[in-house]
């Protein structure tokens, strides 16, 4: 199983996308945990203190990589998607 440091760095090097709809009120559970997720990404502290909030309480580990996973999964999918829409 990949570490949690490991999917921080798979994730950190995904090409984000926005949501389309700049009305935040539109956007999908998923589109508001990916956001976040994406700005966590890009802030040091964030991702220190989740790594120590993991520590201090494991299950949120599984929780944070499960979302993690999702986020790359997806947006892997759909860089590969507008790679051959781009053919």
């Amino acid at each position: 199983m990949t570490k949690l440091a490991e999917l921080i760095i798979i994730a950190q090097n995904i090409p984000y996308v926005d949501p389309t709809s700049t009305n935040m009120d539109e956007w999908s559970s998923d589109e508001l945990v990916f956001k976040s997720i994406q700005i966590a990404l890009n802030n040091p502290v964030q991702i220190k203190a989740g790594l120590h909030i993991c520590d201090q309480f494991p299950p949120l580990k599984l929780i944070y990589k499960s979302i993690l996973n999702q986020y790359i999964k997806y947006f892997n999918a759909r860089q590969q998607s507008l790679k051959c829409a781009s053919l």
